[in-house]
């Protein structure tokens, strides 16, 4: 029962997931751009001249944040901008062909990395993980965290709440800073 037990860690499974994804990642191209930006330009493509406050809606992010990242993709020739006709305020949003090439190249990686992992498995088994990894996230899912998007959650955790909060629950009464 305690062999059942310890081979059952999921917690230590799901973390081992995580490096092989980012090691695969890594290997496979020195020049691929981040996921976001990757999501950022399918939505920009197809949504063809929308505005920089749509995409921060479909990306669940403030504007604020597009704008760094439209600054970046900007100046790596990834987007064009143009202002909008009818609301001089407002700027459409392009892709060019470097941004679709870019982007192109982040999808097939991420689509042969997630055939890699789920290679062996049929389309049944592939289905049933989905739905198993998506209970897990719900399970997980609190009401702090619940309308965060991955983008958020990591920079709530870059920015050390994560580590606050874990010094909240392992700390007993009176104790300073976290248990050693």
């Amino acid at each position: 029962m305690e062999e059942m037990k310890k081979n059952c860690r999921l917690g230590a499974k799901l973390h081992r997931i995580d490096l092989l994804m980012r090691y695969h990642l890594r290997s496979q191209d020195k020049e691929l751009i981040p996921p976001a930006q990757m999501r950022m330009m399918e939505f920009i493509k197809n949504n063809e001249g929308c505005t920089q406050a749509e995409l921060a809606g479909s990306m669940q992010v403030s504007p604020a944040s597009v704008a760094q990242s439209l600054k970046r993709m900007e100046a790596a020739g990834f987007i064009e901008r143009a202002v909008c006709k009818g609301n001089l305020r407002a700027n459409s949003l392009h892709v060019t062909a470097l941004g679709e090439e870019a982007a192109a190249n982040c999808r097939r990686v991420f689509d042969m990395l997630e055939s890699s992992m789920t290679s062996g498995f049929s389309e049944e088994e592939k289905a049933l993980l989905s739905e198993l990894l998506s209970r897990t996230i719900e399970n997980l899912e609190s009401s702090d965290t619940g309308g965060m998007n991955n983008m958020e959650l990591s920079k709530l955790l870059e920015a050390g709440m994560g580590e606050n909060k874990r010094e909240e629950r392992t700390a007993p009464k009176g104790a300073e800073g976290p248990l050693k």
